[in-house]
């Protein structure tokens, strides 16, 4: 971004984040290499993006393990995952896999600035976000999008509460 430029306001940047999501959701599905890679070119450029990501697995999670998520649980997730992205020769680091999936649960090691490890580019959680979520979305034969559009509804929410 220039210097010149502001960034963009919070719905432009939702409707960017949403698009460029469910594009991915579906690239992931199809096992469509050019498209999940155009979504995640396009999800860079959105840090916020992450937060996203993070609410929708989460929900997901909760929706698809309801009597509780046991490490075995997430070890399957994390195994059907980084599987099935291998199939279709998709680029996922199963750390990334691994971060996406306990940092959406809150129990992930946080870096100092209370982002993710640094030692995972900020491209590869989104990659790997996008796989947790077409994975269980399909292991659990659920439609993506109200849980899109839950996640970025609650971000709008979030970004307007004013703090005391």
């Amino acid at each position: 971004m220039a210097n010149n430029q502001t960034p963009a306001p919070w719905p432009l940047k939702a409707r960017a984040i949403s698009e460029s999501t469910d594009l991915g959701i579906r690239a992931a599905r199809a096992h469509d290499l050019a498209g999940f890679e155009e979504a995640l070119e396009q999800l860079d450029i959105h840090p916020e993006a992450r937060d996203v990501h993070a609410h929708m697995v989460r929900e997901l999670i909760e929706t698809r393990y309801q009597d509780g998520v046991s490490g075995d649980d997430v070890a399957e997730v994390l195994s059907r995952t980084v599987a099935d992205s291998g199939a279709w020769h998709a680029p996922v680091d199963p750390s990334a896999v691994v971060v996406v999936l306990t940092g959406s649960l809150g129990v992930a090691e946080r870096s100092d600035d209370d982002g993710p490890p640094a030692t995972i580019p900020p491209a590869e959680l989104n990659g790997a976000a996008i796989l947790v979520i077409a994975d269980v979305v399909a292991d659990a034969a659920l439609d993506h999008r109200p849980y899109l559009v839950r996640a970025i509804e609650e971000i709008r929410r979030a970004q307007t509460v004013e703090m005391p």
